[in-house]
């Protein structure tokens, strides 16, 4: 369509499409039309607004004070806060911009305002700040399919550079790493950047399954091969996973027998079902994930060695998350924000928090922080979540750190919790989850009782 095409009635359909209101007046503040948005914002009707001036609206009280009559009176553009009634007598508050249109004389012909509510503004203005501060914190978001991977530290960014590499071939992987770490959203990464990405993702956690039941999920049976199984017999899920990736996490928990059986399989490429005879060619990118030393479980005879190897083709190990404090503020954000959309609420954390999130060992790992980050968002009762209402899980019965590093000592953590407390000894000691007496005392044992930690009414 040329643009000398595009007719009147074309244009009234694109503004009643917009997601903010356009009014048109005349030069005497009556008004010629009115958008969607202006309609559903009021709860009136577009019949309303016929032959009914912004003058008309003031007196009736509609609007407290309509931006249209300073441009009337100005000749210049301007933009106020302007509260109006809706039908029901809802007050709603709205950011308008009334711009003059003249004719040939230099006088208004017409006034054109738009306006825009003051909650979807603080909607689009909370977005940009949370895109504006995840690219100055320069983390990362790698979307799958199924996850999304937030990362920022130097650490992870090594590991992605290697879960890049490893998932263009097809060659078998190994993740290991602590329970939490995120060695599913890595296998899911890994799948969608592979050679078998059209194909399926078969999961199944070893250690979710008692050792018959995994042995028939796993390679499937035939009809009557066993009491219970079903008359049409039943594909395995390593059979499932053909042209695709088979993931098998917890790996560790497999018993040795199904080991014999998967290594087989994945020196044989074929799969033989329960009660068969008849070996089906399979094809599949295998990724395994472990939450132990998988060495560890071959000194211990609870795994096969020779599996070990054949596993072990590309090894990736996933730190914690107590060694990538990088991490921690850009995925409590994306928790925060996550979980506000979810419960349609409005919140954000308090700097303690995110200093007291940084300070904290996470021994649950990204699951523990993704856990605490809900429970913080449904359970605080203000906008503004602080430090009061961060679990006391968090904490030991003395309010120390359950799982710290091994070389930090009770003097280190109190020195810590004085910095994020700014040296406020109420503060600390409520943080500590001890009485001030108790923090008088170990700062004196410490020799902590003449450092200034902070400038605080309170402070040292």
């Amino acid at each position: 369509m040329e643009k000398n095409e595009l007719l009147l009635p074309d244009l009234f359909t694109l503004l009643d499409s917009l997601e903010w209101g356009i009014s048109i007046f005349d030069e005497n503040g009556k008004f010629l039309w009115v958008n969607r948005y202006v309609l559903k914002c009021s709860g009136r009707a577009r019949k309303f607004y016929d032959d009914k001036t912004v003058y008309d609206f003031q007196s009736l009280g509609i609007f407290n004070a309509p931006v249209c009559t300073e441009v009337f009176e100005t000749k210049k553009k301007a933009t106020h806060l302007q509260r109006s009634y809706s039908e029901n007598g809802k007050l709603k508050e709205f950011i308008v911009t009334a711009t003059p249109i003249f004719d040939s004389n230099g006088n208004i012909k017409f006034v054109v305002a738009d306006r825009m509510e003051m909650n979807q503004l603080r909607n689009f203005y909370n977005l940009g700040l949370s895109e504006r501060r995840g690219a100055v914190q320069s983390s990362v978001k790698i979307q799958t399919k199924k996850y999304e991977f937030i990362y920022k530290s130097s650490a992870m960014k090594q590991i992605v550079d290697e879960i890049g590499r490893a998932a263009s071939v097809a060659s078998a992987i190994l993740l290991q790493g602590e329970s939490g770490t995120g060695k599913e959203v890595v296998a899911h990464y890994i799948h969608d950047n592979s050679p078998y990405k059209s194909g399926p993702m078969i999961e199944i956690n070893c250690a979710s399954m008692p050792e018959n039941l995994l042995e028939s999920e796993l390679f499937g049976y035939t009809k009557g091969a066993f009491t219970g199984a079903l008359n049409t017999g039943k594909m395995g899920l390593i059979e499932a996973a053909h042209k695709g990736t088979l993931f098998l996490d917890e790996i560790n928990s497999m018993p040795l027998n199904l080991q014999a059986k998967l290594l087989r399989v994945l020196e044989s490429r074929t799969i033989t079902r329960i009660g068969s005879t008849k070996p089906v060619d399979v094809d599949f990118r295998l990724i395994a994930a472990t939450n132990q030393k998988l060495t560890d479980c071959v000194e211990n005879k609870t795994f096969r060695l020779d599996l070990y190897y054949r596993l072990n083709v590309i090894p990736i190990m996933i730190p914690p998350l107590r060694a990538r404090k990088d991490d921690i503020v850009p995925l409590a954000e994306y928790f925060l924000h996550k979980f506000c959309d979810k419960y349609e609420l409005k919140k954000k954390f308090s700097k303690k928090v995110y200093r007291t999130f940084e300070a904290y060992g996470w021994p649950g790992n990204v699951r523990e922080l993704k856990n605490i980050v809900e429970r913080m968002v449904i359970m605080s009762t203000a906008s503004t979540i602080n430090i009061n209402e961060i679990p006391s899980s968090m904490f030991s019965e003395d309010g120390f750190d359950q799982k710290d590093t091994e070389t930090e000592d009770e003097k280190e953590r109190i020195i810590r919790a004085l910095k994020i407390n700014q040296g406020h000894r109420e503060l600390t000691a409520k943080y500590l989850n001890i009485s001030r007496r108790t923090l008088q005392y170990k700062l004196k044992k410490y020799g902590l009782l003449d450092q200034k930690q902070g400038n605080g009414p309170d402070s040292l």
